[in-house]
């Protein structure tokens, strides 16, 4: 009886013969799935997940449920890389919804706010000059609530009290001006 692998003919395309590794359990699927999808299901959980090597692991994760569960693939449902694309995408709307993921961008907030607060407080004349330049080219609002929550010290529940916005708004909005002061740098 002849290996696995002999039965696959050279002029098979690439998502023929991973779906006959999957098929046999055969890791090669693996590193074939890795070596011609690997940056385009990367990109797709970096979109969700946002934090590269959150996203290399869940990657690595997916790639080992993909394998185990290869022979659950049907070609008649799809393409293979749609459905590699679907596990990819679940499975990084799952990370989103673990407490590693969600202290993750917690702890990312803190460290962005602790970095404008420190910027605000230490820059003096032409820095300073420049990172209100910077804040300037917000949207109103969100020049507001980074004047309130930065330079004047006020939390964001009394943010939310000040401006009449409902406390999810206030830190959404923030986070979004975060994001955008970012950008511009």
């Amino acid at each position: 009886m002849s290996p696995p692998t002999q039965n696959i003919t050279k002029g098979n395309s690439v998502e023929t013969d991973i779906v006959h590794y999957l098929k046999t359990r055969d890791k090669k699927a693996l590193q074939l799935i890795f070596e011609n999808y690997g940056p385009v299901l990367l990109n797709i959980i970096l979109r969700i997940v946002k934090d590269r090597p959150m996203a290399q692991d869940t990657l690595q994760e997916v790639l080992i449920k993909i394998w185990k569960n290869g022979q659950s693939y049907k070609v008649e449902n799809g393409s293979l890389f749609t459905w590699l694309t679907r596990v990819c995408r679940n499975a990084a709307i799952d990370k989103t919804r673990t407490k590693d993921y969600k202290l993750s961008e917690k702890f990312n907030t803190a460290i962005d706010l602790v970095n404008i607060a420190e910027l605000a407080a230490h820059e003096e004349g032409t820095e300073q000059l420049y990172m209100r330049q910077m804040i300037d080219q917000l949207p109103s609002v969100q020049q507001k609530l980074i004047d309130l929550a930065y330079f004047q010290g006020y939390t964001q529940k009394e943010i939310a009290k000040f401006m009449k916005m409902p406390l999810g708004t206030v830190k959404t909005r923030i986070r979004l001006a975060i994001r955008n002061l970012r950008s511009i740098i």
